[in-house]
């Protein structure tokens, strides 16, 4: 069943599109942000900077969620089709992010470990156990939670609803940092233990909030169709691949997305090892890019409010552009040493970000149809994911042989910066041969 045929009665369920909603939907984010920063933020800083370990095991940790990736496709089509528990989304959402919170408290003793031997097996296998299980667990809820949003509002106020609960994200990361800073402003065990079941009960408290009532308020407008109750993962998905349009857009997705995290997990040790700052000021350079992002990502929603999702093109290509000057002003900044170029610096690389967020949200609700929905966000969810999980992976790598090839920290990471930056520009190329709004106009038509 094609899109121009669900019937009018369907279209005249279709959910209203609510601010305060999508704000509530928009605190689980804060969860999120919570237990990110400790894993990407805090965890990463203390073992590299801190403790002297290399960094491409540490990059590959971070990026291992990320990599699990195709998970979610599977994941995103048993939402569309199969209840659990009676929940088409929800209860999908629950399990992962329970996943998540029990391996939390393992990050504190994988570092106890490595700090008396940064070869201990044990505290490497309590890494990896501790990421493992919360790659799983944010793949398992990421894109039932995404499919979530999509349901909330009409299909030409989407952009708009996933724009406001990402701004939530970013709003999380432009003030939580300081919070936690403030928890641990250098690094020690006992602190480093205090902060993990801070951001472990914090993330709990908004992950409940956030979908409570949420799925009961949308069951009549986000049922599903007969047919794609019906219907075998792997044709649903063949069906999707088999679109040019699709196929092109993922190589975008999956380019923005790797060369834009090249730097996740190096940016606190780069902090720590070019300037020599301490834990506390480098878990900060998250409110630096956080505030920018905020900022942006206020002025270009409202400046685009009114454009449908597949009219996004042009914003977030500027948002990329922008996200490459910011990497590449930071990689003149570490190859000179000039500390006073990182803040502002970093603070332009926000703006980029929260342009960037704001055009590629709506993009991402444009490239999908009403009825698999769920396995376009799943699709969507694993290029942005695995991508970026190789991104930092690659980070990882490149600076370590970039220091093995210079001996000095500072052109490693400025070798990672300017390689950003250039990857980048082949992004924006990517978008425009993607022809996101020939997509819709098909899709609107019935011709998919």
């Amino acid at each position: 069943m094609s899109d121009a045929q669900i019937p009018e009665a369907r279209r005249a369920t279709a959910p209203h599109f609510s601010v305060l909603r999508s704000l509530k939907l928009g605190t689980f984010h804060i969860g999120s942000a919570l237990t990110d920063l400790l894993t990407s933020a805090v965890w990463n800083r203390i073992l590299i900077a801190d403790l002297g370990a290399a960094a491409w095991p540490i990059g590959l940790l971070t990026a291992l969620r990320y990599l699990l990736a195709p998970l979610t496709l599977w994941i995103g089509h048993r939402s569309d089709t199969q209840p659990l528990f009676g929940s088409r989304r929800v209860a999908y959402i629950w399990l992962g992010r329970l996943l998540m919170l029990l391996s939390l408290p393992l990050l504190p003793a994988a570092v106890a470990a490595i700090a008396v031997d940064l070869r201990s097996s044990l505290g490497w296998g309590l890494a990896a156990l501790s990421f493992v299980a919360y790659g799983i667990g944010t793949l398992i809820s990421g894109a039932p939670f995404l499919a979530l949003v999509h349901d909330s509002a009409p299909y030409a106020r989407r952009g708009q609803a996933v724009s406001i609960v990402q701004f939530v994200l970013i709003l999380s990361f432009a003030f939580l940092p300081a919070a936690y800073a403030w928890l641990m402003p250098t690094y020690n065990p006992a602190l480093f233990w205090r902060l993990a079941w801070v951001g472990l009960a914090g993330a709990a408290v908004f992950w409940v909030f956030a979908v409570w009532g949420e799925e009961r308020s949308l069951a009549a407008a986000a049922a599903p169709a007969a047919s794609p109750a019906l219907a075998a993962f792997r044709p649903a998905l063949n069906a999707i691949w088999r679109d040019a349009h699709t196929r092109r857009y993922a190589a975008f997705l999956s380019a923005s997305a790797f060369f834009a995290f090249m730097q996740d997990a190096l940016l606190e040790p780069f902090g720590g090892e070019v300037f020599g700052l301490p834990v506390g000021e480098t878990t900060l350079f998250n409110a630096y890019w956080g505030a920018g992002v905020l900022v942006s990502m206020v002025g270009a929603y409202l400046a685009t409010r009114r454009r449908r999702p597949e009219q996004q093109d042009q914003t977030a290509g500027l948002g990329l552009a922008l996200l490459s000057a910011a990497l590449l002003l930071l990689g003149l900044a570490s190859a000179l040493g000039w500390l006073l170029w990182v803040r502002p610096v970093l603070v332009i690389f926000g703006l980029g970000f929260g342009i960037f967020t704001v055009g590629g949200v709506s993009l991402l609700m444009a490239m999908s149809s009403e009825e698999k929905a769920g396995v376009y966000m799943a699709l969507w969810t694993m290029v942005q994911l695995t991508s970026r999980g190789a991104g930092i992976a690659a980070g990882g790598v490149l600076r370590d042989v970039a220091l093995a090839l210079t001996g000095q920290h500072s052109l490693a990471y400025a070798a990672v910066f300017f390689i950003e930056a250039a990857g980048l520009l082949v992004a924006i190329t990517l978008l425009r041969r993607a022809d996101v709004r020939g997509f819709a106009a098909r899709r609107d038509a019935g011709l998919r």
